[in-house]
């Protein structure tokens, strides 16, 4: 049998190669393209929320409708960086800090939270 799928996420790739690790084939195709995701948030006053619940860098919960999902901001990501500043070693209070008080332009860098562990080498890999 041809099982044809395709995948953009960590996750959901592993789900499927575990599913079909019985089949005598697998054939993977990666594209090519960066992890980080770029995401321009305009906050016009503190008033207005951004919309998404961070812990320890990571995005957790996204309001719908929200300026954060309007911009893009993604569930399960870990910022690395807002106005081009690196938070890759920054504690939650100082992520939550800029988060709370920034208004107008705000450019955050994120990328899905599995990989980011992968690269610091806080998650080992699983081999099949």
């Amino acid at each position: 049998a041809v099982v044809s799928t395709q995948s953009t996420g960590f996750t959901e790739t592993l789900d499927i190669i575990k599913s079909l690790l019985s089949t005598t084939k697998i054939e993977l195709k990666v594209v090519p393209g960066s992890p980080v995701l770029v995401v321009e948030l305009i906050r016009p006053d503190l008033k207005y929320p951004l919309g998404f619940s961070v812990k320890d860098g990571h995005i957790t919960t996204l309001i719908r409708g929200s300026i954060g999902e309007r911009a893009g901001i993604r569930i399960g990501h870990r910022i690395i960086a807002i106005n081009e500043e690196s938070t890759v070693t920054a504690d939650h209070d100082t992520v939550a800090g800029i988060l709370l008080s920034e208004t107008g332009r705000l450019i955050l860098k994120t990328m899905p939270s599995q990989i980011f562990n992968l690269m610091l080498g806080h998650e080992q890999p699983i081999y099949f």
